[in-house]
């Protein structure tokens, strides 16, 4: 493989750089004392409340392997491209996408609910007139709550784990699943639209509703 030298990373945000100094004085120090200040400091700067969603595209290990994975990844690029706008347009920022995941943040869960149905709708209506090869189908898991907010670059934080177990572990294609602490600041009434669940997993408890589209 040749590299292109004229090529570069991608620039880091002062966000990212100051977060991960931070971050890095945590680790390396032993006195619990500065310990505990460095992590005030990280919440003062980073902390805020907000929704987490995050998508996972179905089926990604069939496909690939009957279809290779040239194809797979074209059905990503496709995927990234209607999200992004559907995203924004709900008030939510795509934070990064990594494979065929997509992490996305929105004041409220309203918002990420009303961004989920909506692809989820798109994605069924082009679904019908594609080959079975070519139809894509995502599984989104949503998530309400404390968190450190990193620019518009990255999160972290229980409600981000929460949702990626939903999204990229328990959800199947088309489905959409989110916690009771997020639908709770839903519009009344959202819930009866969905079937009540409970689960243990990676040693949590996980309370959600399930949505299922198209």
């Amino acid at each position: 493989m040749i590299l292109d030298p004229a090529r570069s990373a991608p620039a880091v945000s002062p966000e990212t750089e100051a977060f991960a100094r931070l971050i890095k004085a945590h680790a390396d120090t032993r006195d619990e004392a500065l310990r505990a200040r460095i992590e005030q400091d990280v919440w003062q700067r980073y902390g805020t409340s907000g929704t987490v969603l995050i998508s996972d595209m179905a089926s990604f290990s069939r496909v690939s392997r009957v279809h290779g994975i040239c194809h797979y990844l074209g059905l990503i690029h496709r995927v990234r491209k209607l999200w992004t706008p559907i995203i924004g347009q709900h008030g939510g920022v795509l934070l990064k996408c990594e494979a065929d995941n997509c992490y996305a943040f929105f004041d409220r869960p309203d918002d990420a609910m009303a961004a989920s149905v909506e692809v989820h709708g798109l994605l069924t209506r082009i679904n019908a007139d594609e080959a079975a090869e070519d139809r894509v189908f995502l599984s989104i898991g949503i998530d309400y709550g404390d968190l450190l907010m990193i620019g518009n670059d990255d999160f972290f934080g229980d409600p981000v784990n929460t949702a990626s177990k939903l999204g990229e572990d328990l959800a199947g294609k088309g489905e959409t699943l989110v916690t009771r602490r997020a639908l709770e600041r839903c519009e009344a009434g959202t819930a009866a639209h969905g079937e009540s669940l409970h689960t243990r997993i990676s040693e949590i408890e996980i309370e959600y509703y399930r949505f299922r589209h198209g």
